[in-house]
């Protein structure tokens, strides 16, 4: 497993496709994913409080409530041109202790959002990052992801909203 750091959400400039990108070293992962899922990682991304629980945030908070903890997504699977992932959580008995470990199927995206909002990280199978990652440099920068200079778009402001 490889631990990947989440560059941004991008689209195509056409508003029908949005990626995720995910860092590993000199390797980027993208995932296309929808557009409200892309929505609520940029939100996760820039911390914006949107004012009441969103469904990740609903998430985020039905874990709490059971005493569960977000210990890390892991995207495990390539296959057919979609990526599989799961939750890995522990769930506390009453005293704090962990009493159960629980492995719950996501969609990245869905898992992506989750962990960004509880700080958990994110990791990729090797096998994975063999099939689908490409080489940091198609983005045109080596060291900081896609540039936004001279893009009169408000900062805060996902790319991919009309």
């Amino acid at each position: 497993m490889v631990k990947l750091e989440v560059l941004g959400v991008h689209n195509d400039g056409q508003q029908r496709h949005a990626w995720v990108l995910l860092r590993h070293e000199d390797r980027v992962l993208p995932i296309v994913v929808g557009e409200h899922e892309a929505g609520a990682i940029h939100e996760a991304l820039i911390h914006r409080n949107v004012g009441r629980p969103m469904t990740h945030d609903l998430i985020c908070n039905l874990l709490a409530g059971l005493r569960g903890q977000l210990k890390s997504l892991v995207i495990y699977k390539l296959e057919n041109d979609t990526f599989y992932a799961h939750l890995n959580i522990e769930q506390m008995n009453a005293s704090g202790a962990v009493e159960q470990v629980l492995r719950v199927d996501s969609r990245p995206s869905d898992g992506i959002a989750v962990a960004l909002r509880v700080d958990s990280p994110i990791y990729a199978a090797e096998a994975v990052m063999d099939q689908a990652a490409q080489p940091l440099a198609i983005l045109g920068s080596s060291e900081e992801g896609p540039s936004d200079e001279g893009d009169d778009a408000d900062p805060d402001e996902p790319e991919f909203e009309e």
